[in-house]
């Protein structure tokens, strides 16, 4: 893995604080270690339409615009939960940047922390994980299942934060605080859904026309096209995520003074931060542009993310100037 930005600029600091000798209230400091973010639970809402509603999924001829119209189904557009997934998103480079005042036991810190862990992928339909999708479990492709997948997660983060030093002139000196601020939060989303082929079973597990279904005005020959132009066809979407959230954190460690101006130590932190929320587009749909049944309507899902929080260990240096 290539060094990160955020580790160069803790070697600059580490630099100027060695190649400089001077005393004062003011510090500023450096430190890399380990972040761990814990499970992502996320959730999945947005406008859904049945395929048989999909004017895409007809030929002008055939395309059956009087049934489409009546049929309930086909005009609804009120967003609905689709589904739920968790990810573990791993652990991975943390590193961060500090300056602060140091008034008697009480430390005032401004701070700048990237976090980058790894990345998850989490199956996302079957009829017992995902009960919202549970109609369409026997559609999908067996031998390429439904996934989702993050990936890049990167978490910059501005705090201000305050400390209490309980042992402040001697050689080690304990301290805690807490911090709070803001956060941009970056991630890559993917997700895709394959349909099974003709000489899957597709056309085996599609439905036949409901009794309801001919009274809005479905016929026969419109039927069985959607439902052959629907087979073997992929829905997907590969998107940044983004949002802008507030956090707060507690923190906890020791310092080990090597001179009267320079110090290393340990920090360990737990972070906490808003729910994320973000609109996800879809690259395609059913193997067409990403439009809804209409044809015109974009097709952009909203994907919600809680429990976002993690634990970092640290190790770095601090030098009054």
């Amino acid at each position: 893995m290539p060094p990160s930005k955020p580790l160069h600029l803790c070697v600059l600091v580490f630099s100027i604080f060695v190649l400089t000798d001077a005393r004062a209230d003011f510090y500023a400091g450096a430190d890399v270690g380990l972040g761990d973010v814990r499970t992502l639970g996320s959730s999945v809402t947005g406008q859904s339409n049945p395929t048989r509603c999909d004017v895409l999924m007809y030929s002008d001829v055939t395309r059956p615009s009087g049934a489409i119209a009546r049929d309930p189904a086909c005009g609804d557009v009120d967003p609905k939960g689709k589904w739920s997934s968790r990810f573990d998103a791993g652990s991975g480079l943390a590193a961060g940047l500090q300056a602060g005042y140091v008034h008697d036991r009480v430390r005032f810190e401004l701070e700048f922390m990237h976090v980058e862990p790894g990345s998850a992928s989490y199956p996302i339909i079957t009829a017992s994980t995902h009960p919202g999708l549970a109609s369409k479990d026997r559609e999908w492709s067996e031998t390429a299942p439904p996934y989702e997948w993050i990936s890049g997660l990167r978490i910059q983060q501005y705090f201000a934060n305050v400390f209490y030093d309980f042992a402040p002139g001697f050689r080690w000196t304990p301290y805690a605080g807490l911090g709070a601020g803001w956060a941009r939060i970056r991630m890559q989303y993917k997700r895709r859904l394959l349909r099974k082929t003709e000489g899957e079973g597709y056309l085996g597990v599609a439905p036949d026309i409901p009794e309801m279904q001919r009274g809005y005005g479905w016929n026969e020959d419109s039927w069985l096209e959607w439902r052959g132009n629907a087979a073997g066809t992929l829905s997907s979407m590969d998107t940044e995520l983004s949002d802008t959230l507030f956090g707060f954190q507690l923190l906890a460690g020791v310092d080990y003074a090597l001179t009267s101006q320079t110090s290393v130590g340990m920090k360990a932190r737990w972070v906490r931060f808003d729910d994320f929320r973000d609109r996800a587009p879809y690259a395609q749909i059913r193997s067409h542009e990403p439009v809804h049944v209409d044809g015109v309507t974009p097709f952009v899902d909203q994907v919600r993310m809680d429990n976002i929080e993690y634990w970092a260990v640290t190790v770095g240096f601090k030098r009054r100037f």
